[in-house]
């Protein structure tokens, strides 16, 4: 690969950081004032701002899905969140493969920590799905400390039965590969603990590493003397955010933007800065409830800018041009496609819907990498809803209404153009029907209320699942 004039041969180590439920307003250099994002800023610094950063879907499973196995997740079937976490048919198939299986076979040693949420099967682990290493929880969402710590009280050791999902979810046992681990520290810390760990022990090999953060994603836990850094009185306003709420998660996303610092320090620390390329996103966009994602209209769930658009940062010291800002669309799906690329894969023979972006990030050329995008968004099947941007136009179809906005004058999507364009609007509709046909089936069906409380998917008697609450032998 030529870079910069010099011909790059050493293939790079390749770290992917990813916050959960983040606002595209809440880091530094997007210009949040009430929440200090030292080393995330210093990432944007030093390396390129895509400000057209998209995810694959609004939510938190989908979009994973997606960027985890570098396809629109909608062409196998993935459209809602994984609700039950112990059923064996909600999650990955196995006829799907994943970035890190593709690294794998560009030799590279994968790692992965902290949230899967890919299903709990055997088949689902991410031992079975391309991950050298995981460290972290299966489910969706994780309580921030110990069942046992003392500010529960007790709740989640003497919960009766049956569970409920959401809790269901947040007690599923911190795990090593296929082994239980014991915790003591709060979950964030733990996490980013194990990232310099993978670090350190793959420094002589060429990595992936996934650090698949849940903050500052709800529940709303951090340690009450980062909390009280953050009074209440001091939070920005923002419309429908209560402000107990917001410094609450003022104080998760200021541990987790210490759990970057901490993660960039390493790779200084064992001069592995230069060879290895940074991204950081959000998995999708901020909730109402506790984030700003201004000027964005909408947040997680939406198909407006708020739920779809990220803040996105690339960094690869002497590759990438220190502060550059890059407008041009780009997906989390690209950032698959280009490590794959740059590992060495021939991406055109794998089954990756994004593209290898190499060349616009470090400034070899200035082509804009996508003419369109396109999004099959609903939390079922039966939703007939998705985006497609071309250009400057963003079409949104919602079963039969349509919105058309033009993002270069209208960012926050208040004026709908379908009217006023009736042309670009029908053309870009019949397009997005058009990609449309490669949208399959459910992967599965939710379940009913009364088949979550059987036993079924309430226990099951996998390895790693032993000492924990939702352990049984069949």
């Amino acid at each position: 690969m030529f870079l910069f004039g010099y011909t790059y041969a050493q293939k790079p180590n390749v770290i992917v950081i990813m916050a959960d439920d983040l606002g595209y307003a809440d880091v530094g250099y997007n210009g949040c004032k009430d929440i200090p994002t030292p080393n995330i800023d210093k990432l944007a610094k030093n390396g390129a701002i895509l400000t057209s950063g998209y995810v694959s879907g609004p939510m938190c499973g989908p979009s994973r899905a997606g960027f985890i196995t570098g396809r629109m997740q909608s062409s196998f079937g993935w459209y809602g969140n994984p609700g039950t976490p112990l059923d064996e048919q909600q999650g990955l198939p196995n006829n799907v493969s994943t970035v890190a299986q593709y690294m794998q076979e560009q030799g590279y040693v994968t790692g992965g920590v902290g949230k899967w949420h890919m299903g709990t099967a055997p088949h689902q682990h991410p031992n079975n799905m391309g991950y050298d290493e995981w460290y972290g929880f299966l489910s969706g969402g994780h309580l921030y400390y110990p069942m046992d710590h003392p500010s529960y009280n007790g709740k989640y050791l003497n919960t009766p039965k049956p569970w409920i999902m959401r809790e269901m979810h947040h007690t599923l046992p911190i795990i090593h590969n296929n082994q239980p681990v014991e915790w003591n520290q709060y979950l964030t810390h733990e996490l980013t603990d194990q990232g310099v760990n993978f670090i350190d022990k793959n420094k002589n090999n060429p990595f992936f590493l996934f650090m698949s953060y849940n903050a500052p994603h709800e529940y709303l836990e951090a340690p009450e003397e980062t909390i009280a850094m953050f009074p209440e009185e001091k939070m920005t306003e923002i419309p429908g955010v209560k402000p107990e709420k917001r410094s609450v998660y003022a104080a998760m996303t200021y541990e987790f933007d210490k759990g970057v610092g901490k993660l960039i320090a390493t790779l200084e620390k064992l001069n592995l800065t230069e060879n290895t390329i940074v991204w950081f996103l959000s998995d999708n966009g901020g909730m109402k409830r506790t984030s700003d994602n201004r000027p964005l209209k909408g947040a997680k769930w939406s198909s407006y800018e708020g739920g779809l658009r990220v803040p996105l940062v690339v960094s690869w010291p002497g590759k990438i041009k220190s502060g550059s800002v890059l407008n041009a669309p780009v997906t989390t799906l690209d950032i698959g496609a280009t490590s794959v690329a740059l590992a060495g894969g021939d991406i055109s023979k794998k089954e990756l819907d994004g593209k290898n972006i190499t060349a616009y990030i470090t400034g070899e050329t200035k082509e804009e990498p996508h003419e369109e995008l396109f999004w099959r968004i609903g939390r079922n099947y039966k939703e007939n809803s998705g985006v497609l941007r071309v250009g400057d136009y963003k079409l949104i179809v919602n079963n039969k209404k349509i919105e058309l906005f033009n993002l270069k004058e209208d960012l926050s999507e208040t004026t709908d153009l379908c009217e006023k364009h009736p042309e670009i609007a029908q053309k870009m509709l019949t397009r997005w029907k058009t990609l449309n046909q490669s949208s399959q089936p459910p992967l599965w069906q939710p379940l009913s209320k009364k088949e979550e409380l059987s036993d079924e998917y309430q226990y099951k008697d996998y390895e790693w699942l032993k000492g924990s609450p939702h352990y049984r032998v069949n």
